[in-house]
């Protein structure tokens, strides 16, 4: 039950943060929209962990987990996580410099990211939420 709990918080979270990320995105703040998406993608990651009853990491990048971890999950999950982890790497790595930007450059993070680096931040999000509510669904049916 608390798995159950948790995973659904977490994706409704994710789903969330998602909205706020495509705002930020309508309004140019690429920065906030790439550090938004990794937010709302990391949840996603941490909501199908959950799922199945794995206690990720407390770390932003749990990609290690999800491939520990992939025969517990349905057949067809298993064909989406390459792609899960791919974009926990990519989204781990802009998750620090598009808050704070790059100190060494003296670069601001408006300055550092592009309505490509957005748009693709968004694609992961987007595709991480889609899979996690089939896993959610599959695993404990409807929720409220």
């Amino acid at each position: 039950m608390i798995n159950k709990r948790m995973a659904e918080n977490y994706l409704r979270d994710a789903q969330a943060i998602l909205l706020e990320a495509r705002a930020a995105r309508r309004r140019r703040l690429f920065h906030r929209a790439v550090r938004l998406g990794q937010e709302s993608y990391e949840l996603s990651l941490k909501a199908m962990l959950r799922s199945i009853g794995v206690e990720y990491p407390k770390e932003h990048e749990v990609s290690d987990a999800l491939e520990e971890n992939s025969a517990r999950f349905p057949e067809w999950f298993q064909s989406h996580t390459a792609y899960l982890e791919e974009g926990s790497i990519w989204l781990a790595e802009k998750r620090g410099p598009s808050m704070y930007g790059d100190e060494i450059s003296g670069k601001p993070a408006s300055q550092l990211f592009t309505a490509a680096d957005s748009k693709k931040a968004l694609k992961y999000a987007n595709e991480a939420v889609r899979i996690g509510k089939r896993l959610l669904r599959e695993f404990f049916g409807r929720s409220r």
